[in-house]
């Protein structure tokens, strides 16, 4: 009689199996059992979350590398896919990516701690944060990534940052590591390769500014701010009396790159967008304008603006009026010509807001206006021809099969393509697993 072997369970089996096995015990009284159980279930279940997040950075790391998240299911980026998926900030998220990369590609030795259980989740951010900080010299970061580890068996995740700084200071203490480095070229091609800029709303109306570039980016910085730091007298209203400049230094160097932003649109140095010169575009109802409403604007790229300030920033603006229908959607504004006009864009980013591809937020000075109906093929350049999509969207929808179109209540909504043999329904928002 043959015998056949059964079928391995494949990596999907396996973790189903495991969130089952963990959905059990959820059901289970605690109630009843000893402290020494309690206490070891939670041990065990600390060990799983590391083992959980090693796993985790392998999969990142090769979906990542394969651009799947881009190619294959229409995201931005692999760490925009990953925080809709997971349900989290997205600055987590591209931080969770950007350490899966680390980790698999650089880090080993923590990523196998990781699967042993010896370090946490939370204590492997730290150690990567720390050795990021470090000269690029590869020995240098070995010594004090297994430094780190050593230290993270006995450290809470906030006793090992500490441990961190400390490690950092006495590895290079007179920063001759680091003096040495800069005089090589590679230095300055990974400052290049990792610059970056972010301004984002603070969620306590205002903004938080965050970058980094490299020494010749500073530089320029530098020499382009510095000479707008100088210290003003002010004049007491009452007296008349010259006073200091209470500002400090900070406080000055932020009005100074303020005033170079707003002295760069004020002479159109800027290059045109969509027709129309660079401005800071504030959108907002009459009502709140004239303060008869409190009710914040919002500017192109996504910020509120309380009404106190948009009153300010109007005193010395041009005011556009703009008709909304009963449901706030803009009316048709219509044109015989194939290029978007300066009003036309406005009309197209006050209904859209930001990219209409389902779970796409990038704002509109990333965007392009995409014709539903092509000009080639009869389609007019018209609000309701017209989608907001940024870059990486509009190529997706000119290059694979999703499709796009105005919906009966004048808003744009996009289909997926069919998925093994179903099809599927137009959509404005992603489901967090599809």
């Amino acid at each position: 009689m043959a015998i056949s072997a059964l079928p391995l369970p494949t990596p999907d089996d396996q973790v189903s199996e495991a969130a089952a096995n963990l959905h059990t015990l959820t059901r289970h009284d605690w109630a009843g059992e000893p402290d020494v159980v309690l206490v070891s279930m939670m041990e065990s279940l600390q060990g799983m979350r590391a083992t959980e997040r090693a796993l985790e950075a392998q999969l990142l790391a090769e979906i990542d590398a394969r651009g799947i998240a881009k190619e294959r299911l229409g995201w931005g980026s692999t760490a925009d896919w990953y925080s809709h998926l997971a349900g989290v900030r997205r600055g987590q998220g591209k931080q969770t990516v950007d350490h899966a990369t680390e980790l698999v590609n650089n880090r080993p030795a923590t990523l196998e701690a990781l699967v042993s259980g010896t370090v946490s989740p939370e204590q492997a951010d730290v150690l990567l944060n720390a050795v990021d900080r470090l000269p690029g010299d590869d020995r240098l970061r070995d010594t004090v990534e297994r430094e780190l580890l050593d230290e993270a068996t006995r450290s809470t995740a906030t006793e090992l940052a500490r441990h961190g700084r400390d490690v950092i200071e006495a590895v290079d203490p007179d920063r001759t590591a680091r003096t040495a480095e800069a005089q090589l070229a590679r230095e300055d091609r990974v400052a290049h390769q990792r610059r970056f800029l972010t301004v984002t709303d603070d969620g306590a109306g205002g903004i938080t500014v965050k970058g980094r570039g490299s020494v010749e980016d500073g530089t320029i910085l530098r020499a382009a701010l510095l000479p707008l730091t100088a210290p003003v007298p002010q004049v007491d209203p009452e007296t008349c009396q010259e006073l200091p400049d209470r500002r400090d230094f900070g406080v000055r160097m932020w009005d100074a790159l303020v005033g170079i932003a707003q002295h760069a649109l004020d002479t159109d140095l800027p290059p045109e967008s969509h027709g129309a010169r660079p401005r800071v575009t504030v959108t907002m109802s009459l009502e709140a304008l004239r303060g008869e409403l409190c009710e914040r604007g919002r500017t192109d790229d996504g910020l509120d603006v309380s009404p106190e300030v948009a009153r300010r920033m109007a005193c010395d603006a041009d005011v556009v009026p703009m008709v909304l229908g009963t449901d706030g959607e803009v009316l048709d504004v219509g044109r015989t010509r194939r290029l978007v006009t300066a009003p036309l864009w406005r009309a197209l980013v006050e209904r859209d807001r930001h990219c209409a591809f389902p779970g796409c937020t990038r704002p509109p000075v990333m965007g392009h206006a995409h014709h539903i109906v092509s000009w080639a093929d009869g389609g007019t350049t018209c609000l309701s021809n017209l989608v907001l999509l940024c870059g990486h969207h509009h190529r997706t929808i000119h290059q694979t099969p999703w499709e796009v179109r105005i919906a009966d209540d004048g808003r744009p909504e996009l289909r997926p393509p069919t998925r093994l043999g179903i099809e599927r329904g137009w959509v404005r928002h992603r489901p967090r697993r599809e």
